[in-house]
Formats: C-alpha cells, structure tokens, sequence
C-alpha cells in the first residue's frame, strides 16, 4: 500500500488480509487452545464463531466458543455441549465435522470444526431463486444428511438456511446442532422461545409439545420450510413478533408455492406442502422419503407424494368429529371382520412365503469395470446381468432391481439408500477386470439396515456366468440359506466373512498399542521416526507372531526404509514380512498393498499394479488404495485414468486433499485450465505444502508464460523457504528458459544436498546433467562431459533395477542427447514412450535436446505424443 500510494513500481499481488494472516501473533488473548484466531465470522445468543488456524497443522478451521457472560449458565453450557457431542458423533459427508471438543485456559468450553467458505444458504439464496434444479439438488443431500442424522438417533430441530452451510465447492454442510435431542432420551432443556429454534421454521407440535414428544417428523416441517424460503425469498408464515409466527403455524395451512415462486413446477409445490402439513402423520414418514422424491424429481421420474388425498380428507374429517366418526368406523370394521375371516386361511401360507423370501432379498447394483473405470462397459454389464440372472433363478432368493444408480457407492450410507430403495434386505456389490487371461470378480453383501460389509469374495473364472454359478452356493449360504457347497476349483475362491477392517487384527492390547504407535511414527514421513516405525512393528509382532496387519505394516515400513537408504536388508525383511502376512490374512488389504509396493520400489511398475487394484477389491472405501491406482497410472502413461481414480479417492475424504495430483494429471493431458483450477484449490486447502503454488508456476511455464512462473515460484519460495521444492522448480524454470547461468547457480544449490537427485521432480531433470549440459555449453567441456557421464552411468545404474520406469528412460535419453550420440537418444526416448512418458512439453523445452531437436525422428517422436494426448 505504502510503495502503491508512492507511485512506485510493485508486482505485488498479496492482500492485506494475506499478510496479516501469515503474522504469527504473539499476544495470548488471540490463542484459544491449540488454536490461533484470525477473525470474528459470527456471534449468537450463545457462542462466537472465529475463523483460526491450528498451530501444528497450519489448518484452517471454525472455532465456536462461549460467550463469557454466558459461562454461569448452566441450561447455556448444557445446549453448547450438546452441539458439541452431536456433531462430533456424526460423520457424514455432507454435516459439518468436527475436530476437536476441549476447553481454554480459562476453562469456557469449545470446539473446532471444519471451515466452511462458502458461506449459507442465507447468503447464496438469492442465486439459488431462478435455478430449481440447483435448489433441489442442494436440499437432496441435505435432507440426506438429516435421515442420517435421524438414524443415529438424532433430531436437529433449528433446521434454517443460516445453519446449512457451504464449503469451497459449494456442496451443502448441515451445522448448528445447539438443539440437538437426542431420540431415546427423555431430557429436555427449560422450555424459553430461545430454545423453540426459529419461528417461520419450526413445526407448529415444536412450540406446544414437550421436546421428547418430538419426532423426525419435526426436522421434515424446516426442512420443507427451508425449500419455500428459497424459492420464495420468506418463510411460508410472517407476522409482527414470535408468537404471532408459530400461532399462524399452528392454525393455518401454509401458502401455495407457486402463488409466490412461479418458476416451481406442481411436483415441487406438492414436496413442499407435504412438508409442511400442520399434523406430523400427514407429513413425509420419513427424510429418506423426502429425499427420494427430491431425487425422483430431479431424475425427471414420477413422485410418490401427491396432492391431499379423498382418504386424507376423510381422516381429518374424522378428527373434527370423532362421535359420528366412531359409529361409522364401528360398522365398517364388524362387516370387514367377516369377509377377512374367509381370505384368512389362503393368505396364511403366502405371506410366511412371503416373509421368508424378503429375509432373503439382494439388489444388485452395476457392477464396475476396473479396467476402463465404468458402468456400463461390456464387461460392466455382463457382471450384473450375470449375477442378477443367476440370483433369480435360484430358489429362496428373492432377487431386485436397483431402484437408486450411484455410479461410485462406498460408504455405509450410499448401501444403505440402495437397499431401502429396492426394499431389499442385502445389497450385492462388486467389481470386474481382466487378469491373467480370466476375469477377476470381487464381490461385496452388505447388509441394507447396517450398510456394513458381511461377506466378501474374491475369484477368478473364465467368464462371468461362470463365476456367478460358482459363486451362488456361497452366496446362498451368506444370505443365510443352508446348502451343500457346490464344487469350486482350487484357489479359484479367497471368501471373507465379515468387515475387512477386522482381517488380521490381534486380541493382544499391548501388541495392538505398538502397532498403532508404530503407524503414528511412519505416517510422519522423516527419517528418524521411520526406525521408530520399524522397532514398533518389530514388538508388536513380538508379542503377537499371528498378528498380520503389524507383519504388512513392517513391510511397508521397510520398503519406505529401502527408498532413503538402500541396503538388500530392507527388501529381504519386507519380503519375509509380506510372505507371513498373506499366509495368515490373504484377505488383507494392506499385505496386498504391500507387496505392490515391494514390487514398485524394485522398478516393477506394472507387476505392483495388480496388487493395488486387489488391495482395493478387497477395501473399495479405502481412500488410500484409489490414490495409489492413480498415482500408478500416472507412472505408466495414463493421465486419464490417473484422473478417475484420484476423484474417487477425493470422494472418500471430507475436503480436496488429491487436488493436487488431479490438476497433474491434467497438466500432463495439456489441459491448463483444469490444472490450474486444481491447483489453486490445492492452495487453499493444503496451505501448509507448496503443491499448490508450485503446480501454478509449472502450468505457467508449461503455457509459455515463463515471468508468471518465475514470480509465482519465488513466491513459494518465501513462504516455504524450509521446502526443498521452490529450489528446484525454480532451477528448471531457468534451465527450460535458458538463463544457464542462474540455472547453474540454483542446480548447485539444490545438489549440494541430494547429488544424485532430479529424477522423481518436475520435468525428470537430474541435476548432474543439468549441470554438465551447462557446463559443457559454457566452454567447459571436458568438465561437462565428465559430469554428463556421471549422470549417464547413475541413470544406466537405476534403470537396470527398474526397467520399466519412463521417467529414467527419458533421463537417459536426455544424457545421451546432451552428450551428443543421438541415435541412441531418439531410440531410448521411443523406449520412454512406449513405458508411458507422456509429457510432450518438456522435450520441447528441454535444451538438452538440442543436439536432435531438427531431426526428423525427434519432430516425429513429438507428434506421436501428442496425437496419443
């Protein structure tokens, strides 16, 4: 501001807010706990909100604190703590998590939670009016949320638009559980209009009737209140006070929605209005019901609610005048009890039928084609149909269509919705794919009212209905159903009864507190706890030999050991590890998991794809196992399954964390817009790693925009002075540029600390060669071509222990250009290709090249890549 009010030149970019946010800020009063406070983003009646950043993590968070004043009052402290705890007991994708409950020096009660930058609906609710699908889709998911929150046993009851919240990708988070009951107790706070929720959004039974008289019939009334307000700008009831709200509530029916919103269809208007009803039994049974007409609508299919019915009718007459009413109905049922009593005896036997085969029903839902990541590839759907026929000719099985389509489901949650949806007691989920010349079919039963996994199996047959016939009598049997096993080929079968989190474990506390010690050590990624890591595993093992989840962690442990210092020990003790795991638990992930990467860090990239994708058959929620598909895919050349897979495994956390690694793949697709918008919400939402500012500065450099990439590197520079990465993107920037000399400069630096590194950074630029080239070119040629060799004989080195790696190919390749033997450069860049290197950009960039960048075979080697792109 100062240097800009001078009228000095300044590229300065930073915000105020910017910087004052990097301020580490020493006075005690802006410190809660562990966190320290940036600004006031809210205040109520109860609690100020702040948005702080943790110390340790440098996370960015909501921090809800009591108000001081509020602090002796017991029925305050009583609703803040039930907030607290009915948050952090529930874990939804789309209710706003929290991180941590504690209380400040001071002894005022708080907690942390997720940082919600979009806003509410109250601020956004103006956009949302001319866009129904938009609005329909939002309160979709959170009326999801809420059925989840109803099955845990809790109502919300102050459901409005302030309380629905929205993160950077404006998908919805329900927040604000201040009034929070919970279902099977009978406790309720001193009743006061504060704790009623807020007029115009509460049903009229929450402002008359005891709170433990509540049903989730409460939250359906806001709910639906919530859905007129943004179509209509207000809540279905106004008046000059409070009470006047709730009395209209109470006595009146609710205005018709497309009186006041034109732009709602008559489905919407009726969703609408059965939300509202004044009685809860005329209202929707429950949100799951809500949110399959929301749905229903959106996927352009019919309703279920319809307008009031002539029964309805009936029934609300009936109330008004029970007297009549109960002489009618009297006589009703004495002529119906005779004609029943003649169907009673037939209809006996078919409904024990009947009942019997909904004990045993199963949807199947489509089955996924591992190998092209889809639906409904051939493959796909010669799985489903496979099965389904399969399932409904056997006898005893009541076999059912998938009502709900959900192209990835893998949460207990998205089972759940399927099975309820069908009507179904089990849900039968798997996945297919091509392996050693059979078809792998990994198959899940999930149990709808739970969603929990009961049954897993994993084959190999030559077809799909084979596989579907050699697999009925197991399935049969986890249904339930008692049959003699039909015969099945050896190893044909790895079958696991129950959740795969429980493979492998140990009933021993103490082995099980070294190992959980020993994952706390390695997921710290530095070098001294690794050893840590290895001595845990080693005592948890100790004390419990059978204990397989510790023998695949060592394994793992090992072989991250192996990669910062290589001895044939730490690949000898990774292998004997993995050998007893799969002998004890060959139905555990991690052991899979393990041997991939076993097989990864001896240069094997292909031969680890397998075990990869079997430690994702086997656990498909797992976050871990999707990343690292797709971190192998990007090795091997392929980007755009790359993609596929790091979407899925974003799907499984609560925020962005593979945003990074999405926006690569699509810098290496050549689509800079999709990388840079990846990037930059690497940048907001990893704030404490470079990955974000430094992809920016690649795809810059990558466009041609060589004063953006170095500006924004330097950038990364400053703020991450401890990180090696800025370095070294910032030697390649000027190397690819031809500032040799400050490129030189910058490569020293960054090898006074790794020589031999290079390899595995941006552009797969080893710093020895860099250096030689430069040198070399720079009149110094004896001294650049005895550095060129070095680095020519560490690539040979590496490449004969990992001979299918791209990025060494393309490194030898480069060596030798620089060195200027060109028929062998033009024919290991063709090897490098066929390995899967895929980024055309950087041959074109790098001076390395030179020597061949005017041939014929090197502009052909270009336009093979990117007509592969």
């Amino acid at each position: 501001m100062l240097l800009r009010g001078l009228n000095a030149e300044t590229e300065t970019t930073e915000t105020l807010k910017e910087v004052l946010d990097d301020i580490d800020v020493r006075d005690a009063d802006w410190r809660i706990g562990n966190y320290q406070i940036l600004e006031e983003i809210g205040r109520g009646g109860m609690g100020v909100i702040y948005r702080a950043r943790q110390r340790l993590s440098q996370r960015i968070v909501a921090l809800k604190r009591i108000l001081s004043y509020q602090a002796d009052s017991h029925q305050t402290l009583v609703r803040f703590r039930r907030e607290a705890e009915a948050a952090a007991s529930l874990d939804h994708p789309n209710i706003l998590p929290i991180y941590e409950v504690s209380e400040s020096d001071d002894g005022l009660p708080f907690f942390s939670m997720k940082f919600a930058s979009g806003g509410s609906l109250l601020d956004v609710a103006g956009s949302l009016r001319n866009d129904p699908r938009r609005i329909l889709s939002l309160m979709a998911k959170v009326t999801r949320a809420v059925q989840y929150a109803h099955l845990q046993g809790i109502l919300h009851r102050d459901l409005k638009p302030g309380n629905i919240l929205l993160d950077g990708r404006g998908e919805p988070l329900v927040s604000d559980f201040g009034l929070a009951k919970w279902l099977d107790t009978t406790s309720d706070l001193t009743r006061t209009l504060t704790i009623f929720g807020t007029p115009g959004y509460i049903a009229p039974e929450q402002a008359r009737t005891p709170a433990k008289s509540l049903t989730p019939a409460a939250d359906i009334y806001s709910l639906g209140a919530v859905l007129f307000d943004l179509f209509t700008a207000r809540t279905p009831f106004l008046g000059e006070h409070a009470l006047a709200v709730i009395k209209q509530a109470g006595e009146q029916s609710a205005p018709k929605l497309r009186t006041l919103a034109p732009l709602a269809d008559r489905d919407v208007e009726t969703i609408c209005a059965k939300c509202l009803e004044r009685e809860p039994q005329a209202r929707y049974r429950s949100a799951a019901d809500l949110a399959e007409d929301l749905e229903r609508w959106l996927e352009g299919r019919p309703i279920i609610a319809r307008p009031v019915s002539p029964p309805t009718r009936i029934w609300r007459w009936s109330k008004r005048n029970r007297k009549l009413a109960g002489s009618l109905a009297a006589a009703l049922v004495l002529g119906v009890i005779g004609i029943t009593a003649t169907f009673t005896s037939s209809r006996l036997s078919s409904i024990v039928q009947d009942t019997e085969l909904a004990r045993h029903s199963v949807v199947v839902t489509p089955f996924e084609d591992l190998d092209a990541l889809s639906r409904v590839s051939n493959s796909a759907k010669a799985a489903t149909n496979a099965f389904s026929a399969a399932l409904t000719k056997r006898k005893g099985i009541r076999a059912l269509n998938s009502k709900t389509h959900k192209d990835d489901p893998w949460s207990a949650e998205d089972w759940k919705q399927i099975g309820e949806a069908a009507s179904a007691r089990f849900v039968l989920g798997g996945s297919v794919r091509e392996r050693t010349g059979k078809k792998r079919l990994a198959l899940h039963l999930i149990e709808t009212s739970s969603g929990t996994v009961t049954a897993t199996l994993l084959m190999d047959a030559s077809s799909s209905e084979e596989a579907a016939r050699l697999s009925l009598a197991k399935i049969a049997g986890a249904l339930g159903i008692r049959e003699a096993s039909a015969a099945v080929p050896a190893n044909s079968f790895l079958v696991l009864d129950g959740n795969v989190d429980d493979v492998g474990g140990t009933a021993n506390a103490s082995a099980r507190g070294y190992y959980e010690r020993g994952k706390e050590f390695l997921f710290r990624y530095n070098l001294s706890d690794q050893i840590r890591a290895i001595d845990s595993f080693r005592t948890a093992i100790k004390l419990d030999p059978n204990y397989a989840q510790a023998h695949a962690m060592l394994a793992t442990a090992c072989e991250l050991r192996s990669t910062t210092h290589p001895d044939p020990q730490w690949h000898q003790e990774a292998e004997a590890a993995i050998a007893t795991a799969l002998h004890i638990a060959p139905m555990l992930p991690e052991v899979h998991r393990a041997a991939a990467e076993n097989r990864r860090h001896q240069g094997h990239i292909r031969e680890s794809f397998d075990g990869y994708l079997t430690a994702y058959e086997l656990d498909p929620s797992s976050s871990r196992a999707a990343s690292i598909l797709g971190y192998t895919c990007t090795a091997l050349g392929r980007p755009d399954l790359a993609i596929y897979w790091y979407e899925k495994a974003e799907r499984r956390e609560s925020r962005p964390v593979y945003a990074d690694n999405i926006a690569a793949a699509w810098l290496d697709l050549g689509d800079y817009e999709q990388a840079e918008k990846g990037y930059r919400t690497a940048a907001e939402f990893r704030p404490d790693l470079p990955v974000g500012p430094l992809g920016l500065s690649m795809t810059a450099l990558l466009r041609g925009d060589y004063e953006s990439a170095r500006k924004k590197c330097e950038e990364a520079r400053r703020k991450y002075s401890d990180n090696p990465q800025p370095l070294i993107v910032a030697a390649l920037i000027e190397f690819f540029t031809r500032n040799f000399e400050q490129a030189e400069q910058l490569y020293r630096e960054a090898s006074a600390s790794n020589p031999t590194g290079g390899i595995d950074q941006a552009g797969s630029v080893r710093f020895l060669s860099a250096i030689g080239f430069i040198r070399k070119n720079s009149g110094h040629e004896a001294e650049g071509q005895q550095l060129l060799k070095q680095a020519r004989t560490l690539d040979e080195k590496a490449l004969s222990l990992a001979p299918d790696n791209p990025e060494l190919m393309y490194s030898l390749a480069a060596d030798y250009a620089a060195l200027d033997d060109r028929d062998t450069a033009i024919d290991t860049l063709d090897k490098a290709i066929a390995a899967g290197w895929i980024d055309y950009q950087s041959p074109k960039l790098d001076p390395r090249f030179d020597s061949v960048r005017d041939t014929d075979a090197f502009k052909q080697i270009l336009s093979r890549l990117n007509t592969k792109l």
